[in-house]
């Protein structure tokens, strides 16, 4: 509210950040005030002109220029036009005095009024009054007595009035001017002043100072009608606030022959205000503070005791619109209409810094001058010079002295001015803040330091506890406030110390400063304390300075202390209620129950919620629940929060709790699950699996990389299997042929489950023109070269091989066959060809292996002998691209693919290699299919012969297509085979829980879904922004199947078991908690938390009514004797088994840790999204899967 008052419309900030928009000087009219006036300049800094006496008058709704000029009203009265203090003055009235004794006995009738109201004080005459004669600021009553006439001169603060006497008078001269002052005091004084005093207040409201009398003759020099003498007064107090003034004029100067009529009588009235002028002079004992003219210098004449009449003014100015400024320039003018250099020479004049004067102040009880600051030689203001020196502004540079104001932030400046010298020529005579035009002005242009700053705060979180704020980070914020007048952008500078050792700490800048950037005035502004600076537990303190881009504020502002604390409070524990046990069931729904949780001593607040941990990420990840707090209280038993809680339903419920300190550090959460509502009746456990101890060495499993029968391949249908697959099972369905007729020659390519018993003899004698000592033994060496897999698993001279693959490897079998029916005659050859496939996991080379051996065809059907009776020309490469060009093979030595006759029965081996190019389908997008790319791997043959009269017009064949996938998914790049799927090996001896809850999901349900073979694989969903999931295909999170299965609706949420068991020793900070174990995976396409309009392939996914109370509920439990039991949860109904899921209350270490190392297995295999892998579980072999209750025990 403060910063906005201060850049309302009207304001300084306002009008400055106006007047830098426009270009244009802008008011800041809410700033003006009588005596002052503001304007904002374009560049930023503001004017302010000054005036000693009232400038303008509040009137109407608005400011108006000060007019004292006279006017007549309807009614004969007279009035200023716009006079500060309403001055009123009398028109005709009643009949004028006679003599002087008439006139004393006269009624009196009001002649001038200044104020109004009770604050109102009328100057009265006697006698009646002629029409008043006006001249501008003056009223002349010609002859209200006779030989005299009452004059009335309206001044800028108050008036004049005088009695000019026109001749000698015969005899005594006094008259009396009855004073109304309904709401004032009169006081005489001393001196013979009268002062008038609020009745009420005692305030000083006007004055009227001892009056003076003069007579008609003028020095030349100085101007001033020099003789001049006291005039007696009499102040008779009539009560009521009526005084009368019996005023007697001096009998001795009246009949003085030298004394030149007419005579002035003068008893001024002036209002007093805030600012003030006057100004002393040697031999004068009256106050002048009413004069419309100060004076200073030798004005050349002197006293009857022959001291010269030297005078000094003092000018009071409101300096409170520039307090705490920054002067830039200042201009004090003074209208001179008098000085004394007859010689019209500038004269110089002197500025100085007093104490301030009064009404009292006389020539010898002046003001203090303190110090003199500036002085000027402008002068004006000579009759004999008014060709270069009329009348006009005067001028000095008063910088100095109106910045020492500033900075000590004066309500008020005293101002002295003095001739240099008391030579007359320096004399001068200058308007007044009485005279009623041209009255002194001091004109400053200033702007503003920034200020202090308002607002010292630490954080994060930006709380303090008795003065001292508390930080959660050894990075913290620092930040201060600063207003800059001016409106211009602040920066702050801070301060950074130890506040035990009172070192700084250690900062680019040195000496423990951090500046921050520039921003707007009355916003914070902050700065960052470096890492590495600052410690846990410890106290600092900081101050700050602010920087407006010109100046610096001047000091420091205090210091603030702030305390580091990063560490959290710990886990609420216990927490307990009474009403409803943790993990059991209670109350019911409306019930209400209480819950106590003991805190760590340094928690001073407790939070707590209620069925709101899990946010749903099928609903925007909205958290569900409101965080509540409580004041923790601390006795001696310890520190603790209580609260209480009303299940709205009947089911489960959970209580989240965490501890809270000063620094608003959040401890780690206390989850309280309950259940509402009656026990169910007790039952017997269906499930009910003797779990080995964890073994914490025990190592970690190979996963599982095996040969399989390469029933995937494009040449073969899709075969299924039951049970465990083996390196020896082979797909259930016959491969298929590739032939093509080529004119007289037909060639065909067959792939291969195993090689054939024609393939097996052939090798076979091979093997023994080799001497091989058996069909098993391998071969010598040097009898074969070239392959690329391992022959323990693909080996070409294996009678029994089959066709198997690995993720990256590749044993595949043909019979290829050339057969020639024309001319006529049949000839007929066969050929076992073995064609090996590698890839790089983490690269992008593929390298390839083929062999060719030539079965023996019978007698009838030999092919002629000829140089090159039957020839291949053989290349490998992707049918669709995305690799380098297909390329021939590197044959060996003496084993190219060229026969001279069906006799001819040597061996063919040849590589070739070629690398994938690196395209993928679309390098722009995010996803696993946009990022890889399926190339279909093929080997095909050009077939010629040299046989005579045998034309191939048609000589090519090629394999079905081989599918493998190169991706730039992870890290590196690199090529598998899809249709491969790996398994991942659970560590049972380790985690035997997490391996016994999915072995039971695996084998006792519906086995088609869970992954426990490769011919029954998972499917694989990776994050939201790599798969390829829900209606739209935008993806989805792999949570969002985990929050249905164990979290969901209250009712539905998991409720852990207060007696799971607990496994600390596995984790290194041997600690630990319970959590919910789902199977199938959530990030599996099989999770029973995946709907399948999202794509997921659970044939029965979780209903939204019931979520995860739809699975199989299990948890592991340790008895009194040490040993481990994966339960079936009988505070649930009994498993049908005909569930689709499966949940368990399990330890946090197992279900996490065992299967940690899947990241590791995903980018080994490079599972992509939808890639299929199984769960390879040991141990529990002696388990019947197919009985209804599933009693027994882990293998040793």
């Amino acid at each position: 509210m403060e910063w906005a008052a201060r850049h309302a419309k009207g304001s300084k900030a306002w009008a400055i950040l106006k007047a830098k928009k426009t270009g244009k000087k802008v008011v800041a009219y809410d700033e003006t005030t009588a005596t002052s006036y503001t304007v904002a300049n374009p560049d930023g800094t503001l004017t302010t002109d000054l005036t000693s006496g009232p400038e303008r008058v509040w009137r109407g709704g608005k400011w108006r220029k000060v007019d004292v000029t006279l006017t007549r009203s309807g009614d004969g009265t007279v009035k200023a036009k716009e006079h500060p203090n309403g001055l009123r003055l009398a028109g005709k009235g009643g009949t004028t005095a006679r003599s002087l004794a008439a006139a004393r006995e006269a009624t009196p009738r009001d002649l001038v009024t200044l104020g109004s109201g009770d604050q109102a004080v009328t100057l009265q005459w006697k006698g009646g009054l002629p029409t008043p004669e006006l001249d501008g600021t003056t009223a002349r009553y010609r002859d209200a007595v006779p030989g005299a006439d009452v004059i009335v001169e309206a001044t800028r603060t108050g008036f004049e009035q005088f009695v000019e006497i026109k001749r000698r008078p015969s005899g005594s001269y006094s008259y009396t001017l009855p004073v109304k002052a309904k709401g004032l005091k009169a006081r005489a004084n001393q001196d013979g002043a009268v002062t008038f005093t609020d009745a009420k207040t005692g305030r000083r409201r006007a004055t009227l100072p001892a009056p003076v009398m003069w007579d008609a003759s003028v020095d030349k020099r100085s101007g001033e009608h020099t003789r001049r003498a006291r005039v007696a007064m009499k102040v008779v107090n009539k009560g009521t606030g009526r005084i009368d003034l019996v005023v007697a004029p001096s009998a001795d100067f009246l009949a003085d022959p030298t004394t030149k009529y007419p005579v002035t009588v003068d008893p001024s009235t002036s209002a007093l205000a805030s600012t003030f002028d006057t100004y002393v002079q040697r031999g004068e004992t009256v106050d002048l503070s009413t004069d419309t003219e100060l004076d200073f210098g030798n004005p050349g004449t002197t006293n009857a005791d022959g001291t010269t009449r030297v005078a000094r003014s003092f000018i009071h100015w409101n300096t409170t619109p520039i307090q705490d400024a920054l002067i830039v320039d200042t201009n004090l003018a003074l209208w001179n209409f008098h000085s004394g250099n007859t010689d019209c020479t500038a004269q110089s004049w002197t500025v100085w810094d007093t104490t301030a004067a009064s009404t009292s102040s006389r020539w010898t009880s002046q003001p203090t001058w303190n110090q003199e600051y500036h002085s000027s030689t402008q002068t004006r203001g000579n009759p004999n010079c008014t060709s270069t020196q009329p009348d006009g502004w005067i001028n000095a540079d008063v910088d100095t002295l109106v910045q020492s104001w500033a900075s000590a932030k004066a309500t008020r400046g005293y101002m002295g001015l003095r001739a240099a010298t008391d030579d007359p020529l320096a004399w001068k005579r200058v308007n007044s803040g009485n005279a009623t035009t041209n009255q002194p002005k001091l004109t400053v242009t200033y702007n503003y330091r920034p200020s202090d700053g308002t607002d010292r705060q630490a954080g994060a979180p930006f709380k303090s506890y008795a003065g001292v704020w508390a930080v959660n980070t050894t990075t913290p914020t620092l930040r201060d406030t600063f207003t800059d007048p001016d409106g211009d952008t602040v920066n702050g500078t801070f301060q950074v110390y130890d506040a035990a050792t009172n070192t700084p700490i250690s900062t680019p800048a040195g000496d423990g400063l951090l500046v921050s950037s520039f921003g707007p005035q009355g916003q914070p502004v902050s700065v960052v304390v470096p890492a590495g600076q600052l410690k846990d537990g410890k106290t600092y303190k900081f101050r700050t300075n602010a920087y407006d881009g010109t100046h610096y504020n001047l000091s420091w502002s205090p210091w603030t202390e702030f305390v580091v604390d990063t560490t959290a409070p710990g886990e609420p524990s216990p927490v307990s209620s009474a009403q409803y046990p943790e993990g059991g069931y209670g109350g019911g729904s409306g019930q209400s129950g209480t819950w106590t949780a003991t805190t760590a001593s340094d928690a001073n607040r407790l939070r707590y919620r209620v069925d709101g941990e899990d946010p749903d990420p099928d609903a925007g990840a909205t958290g569900r629940g409101t965080w509540q707090t409580v004041n923790t209280t601390t006795s001696s038993a310890g520190t603790s929060g209580s609260f209480a809680v009303t299940p709205t339903t009947d089911g489960a419920h959970q209580v989240e709790t965490q501890a809270v300190d000063r620094a608003d550090n959040v401890g780690a959460t206390n989850e309280y699950g309950f259940i509402a509502g009656a026990a169910p009746a007790t039952r017997s456990h269906k499930v009910d699996i003797t779990l080995n101890a964890p073994v914490t060495t025990a190592l970690d499993p190979a996963d599982w990389n095996n040969p399989y029968p390469a029933f995937g391949w494009d040449g073969w249908d899709t075969a299924t299997s039951s049970g465990n697959m083996t390196v020896d099972a082979p797909p259930a369905l016959s491969p298929k042929k590739r032939i093509t007729k080529a004119g007289g020659v037909t060639l065909t390519m067959i792939p291969q489950k195993q090689r054939t018993p024609a393939a097996a003899e052939a090798l076979r004698q091979y093997r023994k023109q080799h001497k091989s000592p058996t069909d098993a033994a391998p071969l010598a060496a040097s009898s074969y070269t070239g392959p690329v897999l391992d022959p323990s698993w693909c080996d070409p001279t294996n009678i029994n091989q089959k066709s198997f693959i690995r993720r990256t490897e590749a044993c595949l079998l043909f019979t290829w066959g050339a057969e020639a029916t024309s001319p006529q005659g049949i000839y007929r050859q066969y050929w076992d060809v073995m064609w090996q496939v590698k890839l790089d996991p983490k690269g992008n080379t593929i390298k390839t292996f083929l062999q060719m051996y030539p079965l023996m065809p019978t007698v009838q059907e030999q092919w002629p002998s000829s140089p090159k009776a039957m020839a291949f020309n053989v290349v490998t490469g992707c049918r669709n691209g995305g690799c380098t060009s297909g390329t021939g093979f590197d044959w060996e030595t003496g084993r190219t693919p060229s026969w001279s006759s069906g006799l001819d029965q040597h061996l063919a081996q040849g590589t070739a290699d070629f690398t994938w190019d690196g395209s993928v389908t679309n390098a722009a997008g995010l996803k696993d299919k946009d990022l890889s790319k399926v190339l279909s791997l093929l080997v095909g043959a050009s077939f010629s012969t040299d046989t005579p009269d045998l034309v191939v017009t048609q000589d090519k064949v090629s394999s079905g297509p081989f599918n493998i996938r190169c991706d730039k998914v992870y890290t590196s790049s690199g090529c598998v085979i899809p249709s491969y799927s790996p398994g991942y090996s659970m560590n049972s001896k380790k985690f035997p829980a997490a391996a016994a809850h999915a072995w039971l999901i695996q084998n006792r349900l519906a086995p088609e879904f869970f992954g426990q073979t490769p011919v029954t694989p998972l499917q694989y969903m990776p994050n939201k922004t790599r798969n390829a999931a829900g209606a739209s295909g935008a993806g989805r999170s792999e949570t969002a199947n985990r929050y249905r299965v164990c979290y969901g609706a209250a009712a539905n949420k998991m409720v852990y078991r207060t007696d799971t068991a607990l496994h600390p020793e596995l984790s290194g900070s041997n600690k630990d908690s319970r959590s919910c174990d789902e199977y199938s995976f959530n990030a599996t396409y099989q999770s029973a938390g995946m709907p399948t309009t999202e794509g997921g392939k659970n044939p029965r996914p979780v209903s939204d009514a019931l979520q995860g109370r739809e699975c199989v509920q299990t948890y592991e439990k340790k008895l009194p004797d040490g040993t481990y039991r994966l339960y079936d949860d009988e505070r649930y109904a009994a498993p049908t088994w005909d569930e689709t899921c499966g949940r368990s209350s399990m330890s946090l270490n197992v279900n996490s840790l065992s299967m940690s190392r899947f990241g590791s297995f995903a980018s080994t295999f490079r599972l992509l999204d939808k890639d299929t892998y199984w769960v390879d579980i040991d141990g529990f072999q002696d388990c019947d899967a197919t009985a209804d209750v599933i009693k027994c025990a882990q293998r040793p």
